[in-house]
Protein backbone atom coordinates (compact mmCIF):
# COMPACT_ATOMS: atom_id res chain seq x y z
CA UNK A 1 0.00 0.00 0.00
CA UNK A 2 3.29 2.47 1.12
CA UNK A 3 4.03 1.24 -2.35
CA UNK A 4 1.61 2.39 -4.69
CA UNK A 5 0.34 5.38 -2.78
CA UNK A 6 4.40 6.86 -3.14
CA UNK A 7 3.84 5.84 -6.68
CA UNK A 8 0.65 7.45 -7.11
CA UNK A 9 2.22 10.61 -5.32
CA UNK A 10 5.14 10.56 -7.44
CA UNK A 11 3.01 10.56 -10.65
CA UNK A 12 0.89 13.16 -9.99
CA UNK A 13 3.71 15.28 -8.86
CA UNK A 14 5.49 14.36 -12.06
CA UNK A 15 1.71 15.34 -14.13
CA UNK A 16 1.67 18.79 -11.86
CA UNK A 17 5.41 19.71 -12.62
CA UNK A 18 4.31 18.95 -16.58
CA UNK A 19 1.65 21.50 -16.17
CA UNK A 20 3.31 23.74 -14.63
CA UNK A 21 6.03 23.82 -17.45
CA UNK A 22 3.36 23.93 -20.06
CA UNK A 23 1.35 26.81 -18.66
CA UNK A 24 5.24 28.92 -18.24
CA UNK A 25 5.78 27.96 -21.93
CA UNK A 26 2.57 29.43 -22.80
CA UNK A 27 2.97 32.38 -20.88
CA UNK A 28 6.49 32.95 -22.37
CA UNK A 29 4.67 32.41 -25.97
CA UNK A 30 2.02 35.07 -25.08
CA UNK A 31 4.52 37.55 -23.91
CA UNK A 32 6.95 36.70 -26.85
CA UNK A 33 3.94 37.06 -29.43
CA UNK A 34 2.76 40.34 -27.73
CA UNK A 35 4.27 41.65 -24.90
CA UNK A 36 3.61 45.25 -24.84
CA UNK A 37 1.65 48.03 -26.50
CA UNK A 38 4.97 50.07 -27.39
CA UNK A 39 5.81 46.25 -29.20
CA UNK A 40 3.60 47.68 -31.89
CA UNK A 41 4.16 50.66 -34.06
CA UNK A 42 3.79 51.86 -37.91
CA UNK A 43 6.18 51.31 -40.62
CA UNK A 44 7.97 54.34 -42.08
CA UNK A 45 6.72 53.25 -45.64
CA UNK A 46 5.09 50.33 -47.93
CA UNK A 47 8.13 48.53 -48.41
CA UNK A 48 9.32 48.51 -44.72
CA UNK A 49 5.86 47.37 -43.60
CA UNK A 50 6.39 44.28 -46.13
CA UNK A 51 9.79 43.79 -44.75
CA UNK A 52 8.51 43.93 -41.59
CA UNK A 53 5.65 41.10 -42.32
CA UNK A 54 7.48 39.11 -44.08
CA UNK A 55 10.16 38.48 -41.14
CA UNK A 56 7.45 38.05 -38.61
CA UNK A 57 5.83 35.62 -40.50
CA UNK A 58 8.75 33.75 -40.33
CA UNK A 59 8.94 34.58 -36.63
CA UNK A 60 5.61 33.67 -35.47
CA UNK A 61 4.65 31.09 -38.03
CA UNK A 62 3.90 28.71 -34.95
CA UNK A 63 1.76 31.33 -33.02
CA UNK A 64 -0.30 32.13 -36.47
CA UNK A 65 -1.04 28.31 -36.88
CA UNK A 66 -1.66 27.89 -33.67
CA UNK A 67 -4.34 30.94 -33.50
CA UNK A 68 -6.04 29.87 -36.55
CA UNK A 69 -6.16 26.43 -35.92
CA UNK A 70 -8.06 27.36 -32.30
CA UNK A 71 -10.13 29.75 -34.32
CA UNK A 72 -11.05 26.73 -36.25
CA UNK A 73 -11.57 24.43 -33.01
CA UNK A 74 -14.03 27.22 -31.75
CA UNK A 75 -15.88 27.63 -34.96
CA UNK A 76 -16.76 23.71 -34.95
CA UNK A 77 -17.53 23.12 -31.37
CA UNK A 78 -21.23 24.27 -31.04
CA UNK A 79 -22.44 21.96 -34.14
CA UNK A 80 -19.31 20.11 -35.47
CA UNK A 81 -18.12 17.96 -32.15
CA UNK A 82 -17.15 14.94 -33.62
CA UNK A 83 -14.93 16.51 -36.46
CA UNK A 84 -13.37 18.80 -33.41
CA UNK A 85 -12.12 15.90 -31.56
CA UNK A 86 -10.92 14.40 -34.91
CA UNK A 87 -8.82 17.79 -35.81
CA UNK A 88 -7.75 17.61 -32.06
CA UNK A 89 -6.58 14.25 -32.44
CA UNK A 90 -4.96 14.70 -35.82
CA UNK A 91 -3.30 17.86 -34.62
CA UNK A 92 -2.00 15.66 -31.44
CA UNK A 93 -0.40 13.41 -34.21
CA UNK A 94 1.34 16.08 -36.01
CA UNK A 95 3.00 17.12 -32.13
CA UNK A 96 3.99 13.70 -32.30
CA UNK A 97 5.61 14.24 -35.13
CA UNK A 98 7.31 17.34 -34.25
CA UNK A 99 8.53 16.03 -30.79
CA UNK A 100 9.86 13.13 -32.63
CA UNK A 101 11.83 15.01 -34.81
CA UNK A 102 13.41 17.46 -31.89
CA UNK A 103 14.59 13.77 -30.20
CA UNK A 104 15.96 11.90 -33.68
CA UNK A 105 16.94 15.04 -35.67
CA UNK A 106 19.40 12.63 -37.87
CA UNK A 107 17.10 9.84 -37.92
CA UNK A 108 17.24 8.78 -41.92
CA UNK A 109 13.62 7.31 -41.60
CA UNK A 110 11.69 10.27 -40.09
CA UNK A 111 13.93 12.21 -42.90
CA UNK A 112 13.26 10.47 -45.78
CA UNK A 113 10.21 8.16 -45.31
CA UNK A 114 8.30 10.71 -43.36
CA UNK A 115 9.48 14.05 -44.94
CA UNK A 116 7.80 17.36 -43.25
CA UNK A 117 5.79 18.64 -46.33
CA UNK A 118 4.79 15.26 -46.91
CA UNK A 119 3.20 15.02 -43.39
CA UNK A 120 1.91 18.55 -43.85
CA UNK A 121 0.09 17.74 -46.89
CA UNK A 122 -1.44 14.87 -46.00
CA UNK A 123 -2.09 16.69 -42.39
CA UNK A 124 -4.52 19.45 -44.78
CA UNK A 125 -5.75 16.92 -47.17
CA UNK A 126 -7.41 15.03 -43.83
CA UNK A 127 -8.32 18.35 -42.61
CA UNK A 128 -10.54 19.39 -45.61
CA UNK A 129 -11.49 15.71 -46.02
CA UNK A 130 -12.76 15.42 -42.90
CA UNK A 131 -14.48 19.37 -43.23
CA UNK A 132 -16.01 18.47 -46.45
CA UNK A 133 -17.30 15.20 -45.29
CA UNK A 134 -18.93 17.35 -42.07
CA UNK A 135 -20.18 20.26 -43.84
CA UNK A 136 -18.15 22.33 -42.07
CA UNK A 137 -16.57 24.70 -44.98
CA UNK A 138 -18.43 27.66 -43.82
CA UNK A 139 -16.77 27.27 -40.43
CA UNK A 140 -13.36 27.04 -41.97
CA UNK A 141 -14.19 30.06 -44.43
CA UNK A 142 -15.61 32.18 -40.74
CA UNK A 143 -12.01 31.26 -38.96
CA UNK A 144 -9.76 32.34 -42.11
CA UNK A 145 -11.97 35.45 -42.48
CA UNK A 146 -11.49 36.36 -38.66
CA UNK A 147 -7.56 34.68 -38.58
CA UNK A 148 -5.98 36.38 -41.30
CA UNK A 149 -6.99 40.17 -40.85
CA UNK A 150 -5.71 39.66 -37.38
CA UNK A 151 -2.24 37.75 -38.35
CA UNK A 152 -1.92 40.44 -41.17
CA UNK A 153 -1.98 43.65 -38.87
CA UNK A 154 0.32 41.75 -36.12
CA UNK A 155 2.70 41.07 -38.48
CA UNK A 156 2.70 44.09 -40.75
CA UNK A 157 2.93 46.14 -36.85
CA UNK A 158 4.80 44.18 -34.46
CA UNK A 159 8.16 45.97 -33.86
CA UNK A 160 11.54 43.57 -32.66
CA UNK A 161 14.72 44.96 -31.78
CA UNK A 162 16.33 41.76 -33.01
CA UNK A 163 14.67 42.13 -36.57
CA UNK A 164 14.91 45.46 -37.24
CA UNK A 165 18.25 47.02 -38.84
CA UNK A 166 20.54 48.48 -36.74
CA UNK A 167 19.88 51.95 -35.60
CA UNK A 168 21.77 55.00 -37.78
CA UNK A 169 23.97 57.23 -35.20
CA UNK A 170 22.42 60.81 -34.12
CA UNK A 171 24.24 63.71 -35.34
CA UNK A 172 25.66 64.85 -31.95
CA UNK A 173 27.31 60.96 -31.80
CA UNK A 174 28.68 61.44 -35.05
CA UNK A 175 29.68 65.03 -34.10
CA UNK A 176 31.30 63.90 -31.17
CA UNK A 177 33.24 61.18 -32.77
CA UNK A 178 34.54 63.80 -35.14
CA UNK A 179 35.70 66.31 -32.48
CA UNK A 180 37.58 63.10 -31.10
CA UNK A 181 39.57 62.72 -34.24
CA UNK A 182 40.18 65.88 -34.39
CA UNK A 183 41.76 66.05 -31.46
CA UNK A 184 43.89 62.85 -31.89
CA UNK A 185 45.24 64.44 -35.33
CA UNK A 186 46.13 67.71 -33.70
CA UNK A 187 48.18 65.80 -30.82
CA UNK A 188 49.68 63.37 -33.47
CA UNK A 189 51.01 66.14 -35.41
CA UNK A 190 51.97 68.26 -32.41
CA UNK A 191 54.20 65.21 -31.53
CA UNK A 192 55.17 64.98 -35.20
CA UNK A 193 56.23 68.31 -35.28
CA UNK A 194 57.98 68.26 -31.58
CA UNK A 195 59.69 65.13 -32.34
CA UNK A 196 62.70 66.67 -34.36
CA UNK A 197 62.89 69.22 -32.09
CA UNK A 198 63.42 67.13 -28.93
CA UNK A 199 65.98 64.75 -31.51
CA UNK A 200 67.96 67.82 -32.37
CA UNK A 201 68.16 69.00 -28.46
CA UNK A 202 69.74 65.67 -27.89
CA UNK A 203 71.83 65.42 -30.82
CA UNK A 204 73.35 69.03 -29.76
CA UNK A 205 76.32 68.90 -28.22
CA UNK A 206 76.50 70.34 -24.70
CA UNK A 207 78.51 73.54 -23.79
CA UNK A 208 81.22 72.44 -20.86
CA UNK A 209 80.17 73.97 -17.36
Amino acid sequence: MGAGAGAIRRAACAAADRACAAARGARRALARFAPRPSAFGAAADAEAAAVRAVRNLRTFRFHYAALQWALLLASLAPRHRASMLFLMAASKGLLLYGGLLRVFPNSALLRRLLDRRLVALVFVALVLADLAAAGAIANLLAALAVGVPVIVLHASFRVRDDLEGPSLPSPAAENGEEETAAVVEKKEDGDVEAGPTRRSMAAAPRSPK
